[in-house]
């Protein structure tokens, strides 16, 4: 078993991971990271081709993971939540390599080993910058490339799908964010302590029936212990600039937990339709917010979706 990485042992990784063009060597305990956070697939894919490195997009430094299967008939593209990292993503790492892709994942500003003050952001379009900047530097196959992304992730694919033309044959979204629950109370909790405090204490919500994975998670030194009020203002200013009209992505599967308490999904819902008219929504019962970190029951139900779904879009590809 892997011991838990300190918080200097990660900065030291953060600080001396090479750009991704540098093709140096990963530093010292690279190999402990990925073990501890489930993402060593050395054994389980050994044909796959792991790299990983910085990737510059403005002031930040982002940590890139991408694996490579020999013969892939896909590339998929995952991107994570609020207060997430790549760390956090072995289970759908995992599918993906299972069924012939080749995965990119990288940590958002902020977030993991990226750099950027924790779990804030000045403005949503630095994530869909960051986003660009990383499919720019990654030389990904010519083959086709699907998304896969969890919450804040999926605002950060609308945000993208506003500036930039769309490289992606097929998109999953997984509990995705507009609102939060309660976002009045938010906004109004957000103004109220503004001229006060920088930031809020963080609290753990029970947003997954896997009870290892809440455990885990709380203990995972990547988590932000404090909350950013800036973030909540940059999510009021995106949602006031986003309108609610196609995004030129066409249809997503929509894949959302009808006991998801951390957003207001019975109203986002409704308008990823607007935003991607067509799309197949699902509800899965019995399923939190974070759906990348369900039980296996829930996982293995929406994969087989994801699964048929890929082979739909597959066949009415021109």
């Amino acid at each position: 078993m892997v011991a838990r990485p300190t918080a200097e042992a990660l900065q030291r990784l953060r600080d001396t991971l090479p750009l991704w063009l540098e093709q140096k060597p990963l530093p010292s305990g690279w190999q402990d990271y990925c073990r501890y956070y489930h993402i060593d697939f050395s054994d389980r894919f050994g044909q796959a081709d792991y790299r990983a490195g910085a990737v510059e997009s403005g002031p930040y430094r982002l940590a890139v993971n991408l694996w490579q299967i020999p013969g892939a008939s896909r590339n998929l593209v995952l991107l994570h939540g609020y207060s997430d990292h790549s760390g956090l993503f072995g289970h759908l790492i995992a599918y993906g390599l299972a069924n012939n892709c080749n995965v990119l994942i990288f940590d958002l500003p902020g977030h993991g080993l990226s750099t950027g003050e924790p779990a804030a952001i000045d403005t949503f379009s630095e994530y869909a910058v960051a986003l660009a900047d990383v499919l720019q530097a990654i030389a990904l196959p010519p083959l086709p490339t699907w998304t896969m992304a969890q919450s804040t992730g999926c605002s950060v694919l609308m945000e993208y799908a506003r500036h930039y033309d769309w490289p992606f044959q097929a998109t999953v979204l997984l509990a995705p964010l507009l609102r939060p629950a309660g976002w009045q109370q938010v906004r109004l909790a957000r103004w109220l302590l503004k001229p006060f405090v920088h930031s809020i204490p963080r609290t753990f919500n029970r947003n997954s029936s896997d009870d290892a994975f809440l455990d885990f998670v709380r203990q995972d030194p990547l988590q932000p212990s404090r909350f950013p009020l800036k973030w909540i203002g940059a999510l009021r200013d995106w949602l006031a600039s986003l309108p609610l009209e196609d995004l030129g992505a066409g249809p997503a599967l929509v894949l959302q937990g009808d006991q998801d308490g951390t957003i207001d999904w019975r109203y986002n819902t409704q308008q990823i339709g607007k935003l991607f008219p067509g799309s197949d929504i699902r509800y899965l019962q019995g399923a939190g917010h974070q759906l990348a970190n369900e039980s296996e029951p829930i996982r293995s139900q929406y994969l087989r979706a994801v699964g048929a779904f890929l082979e739909q879009q597959a066949r009415s590809a021109p």
